[in-house]
């Protein structure tokens, strides 16, 4: 009797066992760049269905078990734009194969508004704007640092060095950015003059550029007043890259001959770069890179020179000579699945004199002012230790670290500073999924420190003064996507910021919320957001001190910090021209309040009754502001026909950034009372000094036959309506000026403001400025190009008495081997 019951047993269990292996679905196939067709090395593969995260192999491969038989599959790589797919296995098919083609985020067409957190998101469905630039797509242009690319984004453009976003901010002389810059989602401003280090950003290296408009103080930090600016780097695909790029330039002569501040040839410019990188052993990642540079300069020295420009020095001009060499690692543990650390590192050398104002505006233009050309050997360098665990739930672990080192020597030794930045963050990501919430929190501390005399605090002091600040702060952000198709996006943050600068301390809490509504069909989205800003002065703001010529920068020990929030209202929405041509086009306006705003002012703020011993520069807190305006851009591209393809960018910025109080005093020196209405060249709209209202852009590329590439680009800045009186006081050849006071000028001897009001009437329209490039790839490896930037050759500025190059032509040569 038991016999037939243990067969019934064995006979159920086998139907059970036949049942769990029926059931046992696969999924397998490929994950790769859409673009170039090659593997993205460990991918994450998130299912529905599945508790852990899986990972693709080092040649993009995944195999992975489904439990159920229909699933939702998302598909990740860093820097790429993620994609869904839903598979639905049948009892026919048990097993299927789904090749994968991920688009770079910079790539993606309808992807104008990218994510503004520092997680991976979805961009469609961003609550904020951001413009995306691919390196890639610019390689064309001989881009030789990252504040050029940058010049290609609608609403941004770089002044001296000082980014501007939406006229957030106005000529600073690259002191105390209002514009947070990333390398890799860590900060790379200056530890004493938190100044962008353009020229040290490996541009070789780059893949991308995200630039976020609006504050972004709540994730990036009290630098993020007016935007965020991340460069992304790449990381090794699965096949080796090598990449080589070798160019030559000259500048033309200026178009009014008798301005040229050169004898002899033309000044050159010419420089190589390469980078290299592969994987090594299944789970080693290596790139390195390096860059020599060297620009001779179109800016002259103070008396024209008879001798050959063949070596520069400080007594020839302005010029940049340098060398750089990085390298990125990334070692993934096998037995420790998500956990990889990383070390990246970049070493710079660089010998360059810089010069501040031409020697005036007219024949000498492009001169350099007596006494102000300062010639530095600077050397750079940063260490990123980083260590990052992605849980088989799907919970994000960082811990990124950077340790910057700048030593920068000036030949009189009166602008010497060196100084060193920590900076250490944690952060968790958690992405649930079943939900829709994604969350992210972490905490940051930047420690720095400066060492030299142009901080000393005192212009009459030669001593060498040591400086500290630390920067600690603690920070959430929550996402929800809501509704049926998650076409429905909230969010909120927050975050508390801790300052201490010498012995002064302070602490501020700073909130942000968006929304976000994408109907489905059409891709229409609408997006509203709201963000506080915040932002500490630099050591340099408070405590510069240093004469450079016949002018200075002086301290003001007394600088607050200074606050804003800002609201922004955008509509995005994707086209599409026939089959292969798409592209997005994109709208928003916005409005940010200022309090306790920082400005860069020219005036008499030394103490001596000369006024020679007393000009110059110094920040002051000129009360409430506020900034509106509009922003629009259109980009598109594909293929028009067989043969010819065809990429398009458009942008046009209006911004309207006032004074609230014109009246106000901010400031009182040697008795006298300083207001906006007094210390302007230009009271009648109460338009904030050094900015640029309008600004238009496109650029536009034909490809034939996937080899032959021919583009032009525009570019259009209006003129600064209003700077700092000051300037136009002490032009002699002002005709507003009494002939009293021209004759009184005229006894000061030579200033660099003489010509400077009739420079302003004759470009009183802006800038208009066209390029041109041409390129022909002789090989999937090689190829060959002729730029020509400004091809009128106009004679403009974006910044007081500060020349833009004339017309240059290069000539490229760039070897990409895969």
């Amino acid at each position: 009797m038991r016999r037939p019951i243990y067969s019934l047993l064995i006979l159920l269990l086998s139907v059970v066992i036949g049942l769990n292996i029926q059931a046992q679905n696969i999924l397998k196939g490929t994950v790769k760049d859409a673009a170039e067709g090659v593997a993205l090395p460990y991918a994450q593969i998130k299912a529905d269905c599945l508790s852990e995260i899986q990972f693709a192999d080092i040649n993009g491969s995944y195999r992975i078990s489904i439990p159920q038989d229909t699933c939702t599959i998302e598909f990740m790589s860093p820097t790429y734009s993620s994609m869904k797919r839903v598979v639905i296995f049948t009892a026919r098919q048990r097993e299927i194969k789904l090749d994968v083609k991920l688009n770079s985020e910079a790539q993606v067409l309808d992807q104008v508004n990218v994510v503004s957190s520092k997680y991976e998101n979805n961009p469609e469905t961003s609550t904020s704007s951001l413009v995306v630039l691919d390196a890639k797509k610019f390689e064309d242009k001989n881009i030789n640092s990252v504040d050029e690319l940058l010049n290609n984004g609608g609403g941004v453009a770089v002044v001296d060095n000082e980014p501007q976003i939406r006229g957030g901010s106005g000529f600073s002389s690259g002191l105390g950015s209002r514009v947070m810059i990333l390398l890799d989602d860590i900060p790379m401003l200056r530890a004493d003059a938190g100044r962008p280090m353009w020229n040290f950003i490996p541009m070789e290296c780059v893949e991308q550029v995200d630039v976020l408009k609006g504050a972004a103080s709540v994730v990036f930090g009290s630098s993020a007043l007016t935007g965020a600016i991340n460069v992304l780097t790449a990381y090794p695909r699965s096949k080796p890259t090598t990449k080589v790029t070798v160019f030559a330039g000259m500048y033309s002569r200026p178009s009014d001959k008798y301005a040229t501040s050169w004898i002899h040839h033309n000044p050159i410019k010419f420089g190589a770069s390469f980078m290299h990188s592969r994987i090594i052993k299944k789970n080693f990642d290596l790139i390195i890179g390096g860059e020599y540079f060297d620009d001779q300069g179109y800016i002259g020295p103070e008396e024209r020179i008879s001798v050959t420009r063949d070596k520069n020095g400080s007594s020839k001009g302005k010029f940049e000579r340098r060398g750089r060499f990085n390298f990125t690692t990334r070692y993934r543990f096998e037995k420790v699945k998500g956990l990889s650390i990383s070390l990246n590192g970049n070493f710079m050398y660089s010998d360059n004199a810089q010069s501040f104002f031409w020697f005036d505006g007219d024949t000498n233009r492009y001169r350099t002012y007596k006494g102000s050309l300062s010639h530095f050997h600077d050397f750079t360098f940063y260490l990123d230790p980083v260590i990052k665990y992605v849980s088989p739930k799907g919970s994000v672990h960082s811990f990124r670290n950077r340790i910057t080192y700048s030593n920068n020597a000036e030949e009189s030794g009166a602008q010497d500073a060196s100084s060193i930045l920590v900076y250490d963050e944690y952060q968790y990501n958690k992405n649930i999924t079943r939900i829709g919430l994604n969350i992210v929190a972490g905490a940051m501390n930047i420690y720095a420190q400066s060492y030299g005399r142009c901080f000393n605090g005192d212009n009459f002091s030669d001593s060498p003064v040591r400086m500290y600040s630390d920067n600690f702060a603690m920070y959430a952000q929550l996402e929800e996507s809501l509704l049926r198709n998650r076409n429905l996006k909230l969010l909120l943050g927050g975050r508390w910021e801790f300052y201490k600068l010498e012995n002064e301390f302070e602490h501020k809490p700073v909130f942000r919320a968006g929304i976000n509504y994408q109907i489905w069909r059409s891709k229409t989205a609408f997006r509203a957001s709201f963000g506080q800003g915040y932002r500490y002065p630099s050591i340099g703001e408070r405590f510069i001190a240093i004469n450079v010529g016949r002018y200075g920068f002086y301290p003001n020990p007394q600088l607050i910090s200074e606050t804003s929030w800002n609201v922004e209202f955008g509509i995005m929405q994707p086209f599409k021209i026939a089959e292969s041509f798409l592209g997005a086009i994109d709208v928003a306006l916005y409005h940010q309040n200022y309090k306790n705003y920082i400005e860069f002012a020219m005036g008499p703020w030394g103490n001596s009754d000369n006024v020679l011993d007393n000009m110059g520069f110094i920040f002051l807190n000129t009360g409430p502001a506020r900034i509106s305006g509009v922003d629009f851009s259109l980009m598109g591209g594909g293929d028009i026909s067989d043969k010819v393809a065809m990429s398009l960018m458009l942008s046009y910025t209006y911004s309207n950034p006032v004074a609230k109080e014109r009246n106000r005093v901010y400031y009182t020196h040697r008795g006298r009372d300083y207001t906006f209405a007094n210390s302007s060249s230009d009271t009648s709209r109460s338009v904030l000094k050094y900015r640029i209202e309008h600004m238009a852009k496109i650029d536009v590329e034909f490809t034939f036959w996937k080899k032959f590439k021919i583009g032009a680009s525009a570019s259009y800045y209006s003129a600064m309506k209003n700077v700092d009186k000051f300037f136009f006081d002490y032009d002699m050849d002002n005709p507003n000026l009494s002939p009293m006071r021209r004759q009184m000028l005229a006894q000061l001897g030579d200033l660099p403001f003489r010509g400077f009001y009739n420079y302003c009437e004759a470009h009183k329209n802006g800038s208009l400025t066209f390029d041109a490039r041409i390129s022909y790839s002789f090989s999937e490896t090689v190829s060959l190009a002729f730029i020509v930037k400004n091809i009128f050759n106009n004679d403009y500025t974006l910044r007081p008495m500060y020349l833009e190059p004339p017309r240059t032509f290069t000539l490229q040569f760039k070897y990409n081997l895969n």
